[in-house]
């Protein structure tokens, strides 16, 4: 995991960044993401998600079924990495967490009251020419929005706290009508072309936010 390199090895990691960041680019980008793909598991791994993550078309994610890293290149001249400070810093945090790969059903198993949960689930496509919307192999469709609302409404049964950021839609506004909501407004692009458009997502809560 990215998050365990960055915790137990970050100036190596750091490192690896420093030659990316030497030698990026179109070429460059392609090369790293072929050996991405062949999921080797070191520090030097880390540093290519790091990478790739900031140098991909808008930063996404998204794999496909046969869970291979399929992002193109988003020309990103001089990506913004993270310094070796940057990486020291969040190693230290990281210290004292947990870290855990897990379905959200069992990775909050265990949780109890006055708990605080994060949520933020791959969002519903915007419209029907939305580019990305699927991440993994497996997808994150409409059956899984209804089972996290389900989970949710448990959490808050349980007298958690929980915090959920999602696109501002139809249907997840319908899942989530009996908690606070806000709307925020983000700029990010919608859809395969290069055209950056002015949407709205919702942080979704059940306690008030001021």
């Amino acid at each position: 995991m990215v998050y365990e390199y960055v915790r137990d090895r970050p100036d190596l990691v750091s490192r690896y960044l420093g030659e990316h960041a030497r030698n990026s680019g179109k070429k460059y980008y392609y090369q790293m993401r072929k050996l991405y793909n062949q999921n080797i598991h070191s520090p030097a791994q880390a540093a290519r998600f790091i990478y790739l993550n900031k140098t991909c078309f808008n930063g996404i994610f998204r794999v496909n079924k046969d869970d291979v890293f399929n992002v193109p290149y988003g020309k990103q001249k001089h990506p913004s990495l993270p310094s070796l400070d940057h990486l020291r810093k969040v190693s230290k945090a990281l210290g004292s967490a947990k870290l855990m790969a897990k379905s959200f059903e069992k990775a909050l198993e265990n949780v109890g009251e006055n708990d605080f949960i994060y949520l933020d689930p791959p969002y519903p496509p915007l419209n029907n020419t939305s580019c990305f919307t699927h991440y993994t192999a497996d997808k994150f469709g409409d059956k899984d929005q209804k089972s996290l609302a389900a989970v949710v409404k448990e959490l808050d049964s349980a007298r958690c706290l929980f915090m959920l950021s999602n696109a501002k839609t139809r249907k997840i506004r319908k899942l989530y009508k009996q908690f606070n909501m806000v709307t925020l407004p983000v700029t990010r692009s919608i859809t395969c072309k290069k055209i950056r458009h002015k949407v709205k997502e919702l942080v979704i809560t059940n306690y008030e936010v001021t």
